[in-house]
């Protein structure tokens, strides 16, 4: 009679089931030989095939040859199996690939020509992988140093393209500025002709205005010196001989105020000039008349400095020297004029 406690029949054959499978991994397994025939997948099952639903017996040789870890009742694998709605799968060890080794015969002990041999073949085969290696450091540098040639040529191409770039853009400023100082010089000419013409034209009419001022005065003077010439010459006063007028003797800068007399009818013709009326005995300055004069000049007539002077004129001698006057007024001056031709014999 079966003492041990009733186990659930799931559980006991479960248990057996991993008990099968550490056996067989403990087996011994015999190394796998690549077989193309026992490869080969199975071949395709027939049409009226059926795959039994029924579980294998596993046999009693499993069971009686190593003990259990727990205890089972083997009763239980007596008993008719239970129908089930679903097979039980069958689970199928397959064996580990494991490469075998080609056999190889032993190896017999070389000669000293054949240890020869191959160290000879030895050394030659470092030589030629030394050359190799040589070879390969030769082509890489090479290689490298075509690269680097390349590369200093692209930055030389790069560098004359930009100083290219760079004395093109100098070359058209240039231009640009050249044409622009050409434009300018030509606005400027155009502005200074334009300027001179009016300037010229200014001149002209100023020159016209004077001629005709000039004209007008000389007319004047003739008309004012026909008169003073009957005043003076009719009465014959001596007080119409003398007067003041201010003097600029030759070769000197400062004017000198003088009081001035004629000397008319004698052999020589003089004019005397006194520092003042009272101080008539002798005189500062003589001045010769009589052949003496060569012309009486107004300032247009070659003394522009005398232009800002009013009711002055110059007294040009035949030897070269000059002298400048002027009167206090226009009349005065007139009246000096009518004497200085009078007694110099010279028409106005």
């Amino acid at each position: 009679m079966n003492t041990s406690p009733p186990h659930n029949c799931k559980s006991s054959f479960l248990t057996q089931l991993f008990a099968l499978r550490r056996r067989n991994q403990n087996t011994h397994v015999e190394p796998y030989i690549h077989d193309p025939a026992t490869d080969a997948p199975p071949p395709p099952p027939p049409k009226d095939y059926k795959p039994s639903t029924q579980r294998p017996f596993l046999g009693e040789e499993y069971i009686n040859e190593k003990p259990l870890l727990f205890d089972v009742d083997l009763g239980v694998l007596e008993r008719p199996p239970r129908s089930t709605s679903l097979p039980i799968p069958v689970v199928q060890q397959i064996p580990p690939r494991i490469p075998v080794k080609a056999y190889s015969p032993p190896a017999m002990p070389l000669t000293p020509e054949e240890k020869a041999h191959r160290r000879l073949a030895a050394q030659r085969q470092a030589q030629l992988e030394k050359e190799a290696m040589l070879r390969e450091e030769h082509e890489r540098q090479e290689a490298k140093r075509r690269e680097k040639l390349e590369q200093e040529r692209l930055e030389r191409e790069e560098e004359e393209k930009r100083k290219s770039s760079v004395a093109r853009g100098r070359l058209q400023e240039l231009r640009e500025r050249k044409q622009l100082e050409k434009e300018r010089r030509i606005q400027h000419t155009k502005e200074m002709e334009r300027w001179r013409a009016e300037q010229m034209q200014r001149v002209e009419s100023q020159c016209s205005e004077k001629e005709e001022e000039r004209r007008r005065s000389v007319e004047g003077r003739r008309m004012r010196i026909a008169r003073i010439n009957e005043e003076v010459f009719s009465d014959s006063k001596a007080d119409k001989m003398a007067g003041w007028v201010t003097v600029q003797p030759p070769d000197m800068l400062a004017w000198k105020r003088r009081y001035y007399k004629f000397e008319l009818g004698h052999a020589e013709s003089k004019m005397l000039l006194y520092g003042n009326p009272r101080e008539v005995d002798k005189p500062l300055d003589v001045l010769p008349l009589d052949g003496q004069i060569e012309s009486l000049a107004e300032w247009y007539e070659g003394f522009e400095e005398l232009e800002a002077i009013p009711h002055s004129f110059a007294l040009r001698f035949i030897d070269g020297v000059e002298w400048r006057m002027f009167a206090d007024s226009a009349e005065e001056k007139d009246r000096l004029l009518v004497l200085l031709s009078e007694a110099a014999g010279i028409i106005l």
